[in-house]
């Protein structure tokens, strides 16, 4: 299944144009936000495998987190979602709508935005880069949050120094992190 198919079995279509996308944190550097404390700005929900409506209680967070922090608006459903597009090829952003009928956690998430079903690994952007929403697994759950201003997160910054070193990552994510970080 192809990126465009993958992303609409969510819920998602793929747009072609949403705006001047430099300047924003990188997709590597977002994978780091899973270790932001709260104190950085972080809002979690956390449920449990075995809770027998994790399908309908996670998306349902999903979405009320989401909307709450500012990912998208109710009149505007579009954003940013985190794919590589190519096996060991460099993350990117990628702009998409959220449209009816949509499943986060479960139909995505046994694609692209996980690694199956109700088992999310998914990282999003607000178009303008404020409102940065995950998904992620744990051993016993699985944990939906924001993180607001990622640009302020100490933990996301020190990462990003990292990878504008290049000693990890694509040259690629190595620029974008230096201009992410001198915006900022």
């Amino acid at each position: 299944m192809g990126l465009k198919e993958s992303l609409a079995a969510a819920g998602l279509l793929v747009l072609e144009e949403c705006g001047d996308l430099g300047g924003l944190v990188p997709p590597l550097v977002t994978g780091q936000a899973p270790s932001c404390p709260p104190e950085e700005g972080r809002t979690e929900s956390l449920l449990d495998m075995d809770d027998p409506l994790l399908l309908e209680k996670a998306n349902a967070n999903w979405y009320r987190l989401a909307v709450a922090a500012g990912l998208f608006t109710e009149a505007d459903r579009r954003f940013l979602v985190a794919v590589t597009p190519e096996p060991d090829g460099p993350s990117q952003w990628v702009c998409v709508e959220l449209r009816d009928p949509w499943d986060i956690m479960g139909r995505g998430a046994s694609d692209l935005l996980g690694s199956g079903y109700c088992r999310p690994e998914f990282r999003m952007l607000s178009l303008d880069g404020s409102t940065l929403s995950c998904g992620t697994t744990w051993e016993t759950a699985i944990s939906t949050f924001v993180l607001k201003s990622p640009h302020c997160s100490k933990t996301l910054r020190e990462f990003a120094d990292w990878v504008a070193t290049g000693e990890i990552g694509h040259p690629s994510e190595s620029a974008a992190a230096r201009r992410w970080l001198d915006s900022h």
